[in-house]
């Protein structure tokens, strides 16, 4: 079977390809996005054209919607939209993995997150949603299935449960290391004044003792930084700095400069 992974924020190859391949994990720290309703409402006719009937009322399924977000559009505009070639292939892929299930060949899990992966890519978020979860049901103690739920929530506007999801993938599988950069990139980027939630996510991130820790100060220095908090940006650039021992550093004592500059 061939992968069937195209969407660039879905994480992992499944199916055929076995770890984790996750999206790039640099992402620019910026204040929260507010949920702009009306490219949701626009990008209902798309989703209609393509997937049928929209579904109006919240899918069910074991990682509920967290009370604070309210998805009044199931719908978003897909990675293939406007695309009749990649939308068709998306469809006939659904069809033929759909024949698949139960049938031994491969672990449904895989086959739920793979079908769920090609539902986001023509931006029918209800029924990605309900796959993300069947697989979740399967096998609720993998990352995986919660990681890409993160992924789908944060289209569709549902901004704290895409951070529950990410929390709990780091939280069943916490030897995952692209779990916790990719919760801290999504924490940092769209909840950049809630400390508490950062701070307990870097703390989650270097209680694993296989983390590259060099890494992890130099996104709480850029989150700080975006804060205006220069004192503690340097201070996290410099322990950055000290644990990249005998690499090139270069960028990091020119970020330390520009900070200390600012203060």
């Amino acid at each position: 079977m061939k992968n069937v992974i195209k969407n660039p924020w879905v994480i992992g190859a499944v199916v055929v390809i076995a770890g984790v391949a996750l999206l790039g994990l640099s992402h620019p720290v910026k204040a929260p996005v507010a949920s702009d309703t009306s490219e949701m409402a626009t990008s209902t006719s798309t989703a209609a054209t393509t997937t049928g009937a929209l579904i109006a009322v919240a899918p069910k399924g074991p990682f509920p919607i967290d009370t604070a977000d309210a998805i009044t559009v199931w719908s978003f505009t897909g990675l293939y939209a406007g695309n009749a070639a990649l939308i068709k292939q998306s469809t006939d892929d659904i069809t033929h993995l759909t024949g698949l299930i139960g049938k031994g060949q491969y672990d449904d899990y895989d086959l739920f997150e793979s079908i769920a992966n090609d539902y986001a890519t023509i931006g029918d978020g209800a029924k990605a949603y309900d796959y993300y979860n069947r697989a979740i049901r399967m096998h609720p103690k993998k990352g995986l299935g919660y990681a890409n739920l993160g992924n789908l929530l944060n289209q569709l506007h549902a901004y704290y449960t895409a951070a529950d999801a990410y929390a709990k993938a780091v939280a069943v599988e916490p030897s995952t290391l692209e779990y916790h950069f990719e919760r801290l990139n999504y924490l940092t980027r769209q909840f950049p004044t809630d400390d508490a939630r950062i701070l307990a996510a870097i703390a989650d991130a270097a209680a694993n003792p296989f983390v590259d820790l060099a890494p992890l100060y130099a996104i709480k220095a850029q989150w700080l930084e975006s804060q205006h908090r220069y004192a503690g940006a340097v201070t996290a650039w410099q322990k950055a700095k000290t644990l990249s021992s005998g690499q090139d550093t270069s960028a990091i004592d020119a970020a330390i400069a520009r900070d200390t500059a600012k203060q």
